[in-house]
């Protein structure tokens, strides 16, 4: 991964400013709903205000990877919303990884994405069991895509 260093501080904003959308924060909801109100409505004047710069706090950190991962399990949500809202909401966040790839490439922006998937490794016998039972579980849930990998295949993934 390229290394870009951190942006310049701009200036505070020097007065008023006169727009039809004025949208607080920089970060993936921000970004993405000034992309999508600019396609949708051109003619909109759309200021995105940001303390620092774009992507600068949980979007461009550990929680900004662009993963399918459901924050704080699937099965959890699916307790307090029902199986079905938690089907639905995993082919969504699958829908949105694959949105985001094809907006970058529609934009001709190089943001360096690698579709691979999250990788969970047992190092213990004990790991191992409990890794498989997880796995197994997944497999119970549709809209989810799940391999299990022998010690050979995950070294092929994982040596660089």
């Amino acid at each position: 991964m390229q290394q870009v260093g951190v942006p310049n501080e701009r200036p505070a904003l020097a007065g008023d400013l006169d727009v039809d959308v004025a949208i607080v924060g920089g970060g993936y909801t921000g970004l993405w709903t000034a992309y999508y109100l600019k396609r949708d409505q051109p003619d909109l004047r759309i200021a995105v205000l940001e303390q620092r710069f774009a992507g600068f706090g949980a979007s461009g950190r550990n929680g900004g990877w662009l993963t399918n991962s459901v924050t704080g399990g699937r099965e959890q949500y699916a307790k307090s919303h029902g199986r079905d809202a938690a089907i639905a909401q995993q082919r969504a966040l699958n829908e949105t990884v694959d949105e985001v790839i094809r907006v970058t490439g529609a934009e001709g922006i190089d943001a360096g994405i690698h579709k691979g998937g999250e990788l969970e490794i047992a190092t213990a016998p004990a790991q191992l069991a409990r890794l498989r039972a997880a796995a197994a579980a997944e497999r119970e849930w549709p809209a989810t895509d799940v391999e299990e990998l022998d010690a050979r295949e995950t070294a092929a993934r994982v040596n660089v």
